[in-house]
């Protein structure tokens, strides 16, 4: 059984070697689901009996994980022109930036979420289907393995 949450976040990026405008710094209101694919827990008297996993059990991961880090920040590749700039800004007025080994687009994003979630579900013996990214209304990337 395939179950989904999803959250909104408000993050900036750019995509420093982007042909158009993307290059520029700018954000936008991102979509992120979540899919824990597993068997319906049918232990009588369980807190989850007939269910995958709790929605809210799968908010508390998307809101640990994704939320409390990303929302209202802005993400950077480590390597990009900008990023000593950035980290000035990170370390002398405390903003949240976070550097990541990858160009930030919707598809590294996406991966980069799952891959921190998957440890998250398991330990919850709950098993990850996919994350799914939107980053503009019409636009999406999708991972699962």
């Amino acid at each position: 059984m395939l179950v989904t949450k999803e959250i909104e976040i408000d993050m900036g990026h750019r995509v420093p070697n982007h042909k158009s405008k993307c290059r520029n710094l700018h954000g936008h209101r991102y979509k992120i689901e979540l899919g824990c694919d597993d068997k319906v827990i049918n232990k009588t008297g369980d807190s989850s009996e007939g269910m995958v996993i709790d929605f809210s059990d799968m908010k508390e991961v998307l809101m640990d994980i994704i939320d409390k880090q990303f929302d209202h920040g802005f993400v950077m590749y480590e390597k990009d022109l900008f990023a000593n700039k950035f980290n000035g800004l990170k370390v002398c007025e405390n903003q949240n930036i976070t550097f990541v080994p990858f160009i930030p687009t919707a598809e590294n994003l996406c991966k980069y979420w799952y891959d921190l979630m998957k440890p998250e579900l398991e330990k919850r013996n709950v098993k990850i289907n996919h994350v799914k990214v939107w980053e503009t209304p019409s636009s999406t990337a999708l991972y699962k393995e």
